[in-house]
């Protein structure tokens, strides 16, 4: 049920650029700088927002609003403006006198911003004990006019914060010697979009796009590892939380990390995409080249009932588990736990369940998802395929894991080289003729694991006046000998 506030809350912050893109064409929107002209070449992460599109994302916004559920295109403010709400909050968390957006940031706040992060130069010029220093750029375009703002905001302080103009972006950092450190990174070694590493990584994933954001993954774990000794305030040290784990301390845990990753969201005509890869990535000294990665595919899925909600697919897993597992068995204990409660053995076991390509799709939860959504569900209807699979094996193991239990075990038949295993009612016809699943895992023929979740009849359980308008979720994830690729898209359905 999350899916649905979660895919609207994504579509309304799409919106806003759109919004600002249709009433601001006449306001030269094709061309300017970007933030990371104003920032280092040193910078280890890295993320923007670009809000003044060209032309072709002109069109492509106007035609997906269009898909948008209706009651998603209702919600949206003709008159909106992107940055009003963001300024409005932080005004009110700063306890700023007399400052309003409209006076003192519409004047000159542009549509674009972005952040980076380097290790400083000098202690005073760090963020907190681990060494990293940080600045946002965000694009005036009255540089008097911004200014004047931030100096009067900055007069209202107490923190130091310390700002500069520089090529039609007001670059801000925590203090003085932070946006010092910052000149000095740019004399010696340039600004980030002179840095070939970055440009090129940008490059691959895709230049049109909403927001994105870069890492130098060994940097960032070095910083990681840092930040883990800390005391847990200011900084990196007090980003994750009570209920959430800190990720740097997590990539902090490996003592040898290489590779970077970039991450971008873009809207086309039909689809809204977050796309990201990770280029040379090594762990430990291990890469995507030491393996022996299996051809690509998710056939396997669309051959799965027409009426799944949600299903997941993969090609090779096998393989890959298999061998990361001879690599590294003591990280597999759990898994080897599971496979001998299941009467089979690393790493044969999983050829013996899995096959060579694997696809299990969930055609209702629980009965009905009324049902799973007032907690009163049973056993879910689904289907299990797996190409290459010991038929035998997977009926011995589907035995052993109903033992016990009230409902019938799943029924074991095969199509040829497909082993299939089916419990409850599910449709006749197949998933992949489905126009809503096309849009949504269109572009998947790299991928070796995907997922794809229906929101109409999620929707529909919501009391949504038009769920079939909702269209779909879907994600996918290809490995090649360099790098590794993610793709999640949403295909809604509103006006097609």
């Amino acid at each position: 049920m999350w899916m649905v506030p979660v895919a609207a809350g994504l579509g309304v912050v799409m919106m806003a650029g759109t919004v600002w893109a249709a009433t601001s064409v006449a306001q030269n929107v094709f061309v300017g700088a970007q933030p990371e002209s104003v920032l280092p070449a040193s910078s280890i992460a890295f993320a923007k927002l670009d809000l003044q599109p060209n032309g072709g994302q002109l069109a492509a916004y106007a035609q997906f609003v269009n898909r948008l559920p209706d009651s998603m295109r209702e919600d949206i403010d003709p008159e909106a403006e992107p940055g009003k709400e963001l300024v409005d909050s932080y005004i009110e968390e700063a306890e700023l006198d007399g400052i309003t957006y409209e006076e003192h940031f519409e004047p000159w706040m542009g549509q674009r911003f972005g952040a980076a992060t380097w290790i400083a130069g000098s202690e005073d010029a760090a963020s907190s004990h681990a060494g990293e220093a940080v600045a946002l750029a965000v694009e005036a375009d009255d540089e008097g006019a911004a200014e004047e703002s931030l100096s009067e905001i900055q007069s209202q302080l107490d923190t130091d914060p310390a700002f500069d103009m520089r090529d039609g972006f007001a670059v801000i950092t925590e203090n003085a010697a932070a946006l010092s450190d910052l000149e000095s990174q740019i004399s010696s070694g340039g600004t980030l979009d002179e840095n070939d590493t970055y440009t090129r990584d940008m490059e691959a994933i895709g230049t049109e796009n909403l927001a994105s954001a870069w890492m130098d993954l060994e940097q960032f774990a070095a910083l990681g590892a840092e930040s883990s000794g800390g005391t847990g305030s200011g900084g990196l040290d007090g980003y994750g939380g009570v209920q959430q784990p800190d990720p740097l301390e997590s990539l902090g845990e490996y003592e040898d990390v290489s590779g970077r990753a970039a991450i971008a969201l873009r809207i086309e005509p039909e689809y809204m995409e977050l796309r990201g890869d990770m280029f040379d990535v090594s762990v430990d000294g291990a890469g995507f080249s030491d393996y022996e990665l299996p051809d690509p595919g998710l056939q396997m899925m669309g051959d799965l009932p027409d009426d799944t909600m949600i299903a997941f697919s993969g090609t090779g897993v096998s393989d890959l588990l298999g061998q990361a597992y001879e690599d590294n068995p003591d990280d597999f204990g759990d898994l080897d736990q599971m496979m001998s409660e299941l009467g089979l053995t690393m790493p044969d076991g999983l050829t013996s369940l899995l096959g060579e390509s694997t696809a299990v799709g969930i055609t209702d939860l629980g009965g009905s998802l009324d049902q799973f959504a007032n907690g009163m569900s049973g056993m879910p209807s689904l289907q299990y395929r797996a190409e290459g699979a010991d038929s035998a094996a997977v009926e011995d193991a589907v035995q052993r894991m109903w033992e016990g239990s009230y409902d019938s075990p799943p029924g074991v038949s095969s199509e040829g080289p497909v082993t299939i295993a089916t419990s409850g009612t599910t449709g006749t016809g197949k998933l992949g003729d489905d126009p809503v699943f096309k849009q949504t895992m269109a572009d998947t023929g790299s991928a070796h694991m995907g997922m794809y979740m229906d929101l109409r009849p999620i929707a529909e359980s919501a009391d949504e006046d038009s769920p079939e308008q909702w269209g779909a979720l879907g994600a996918s994830v290809g490995f090649d000998d360099k790098a590794m690729s993610m793709q999640a898209r949403w295909a809604p359905d509103g006006n097609a």
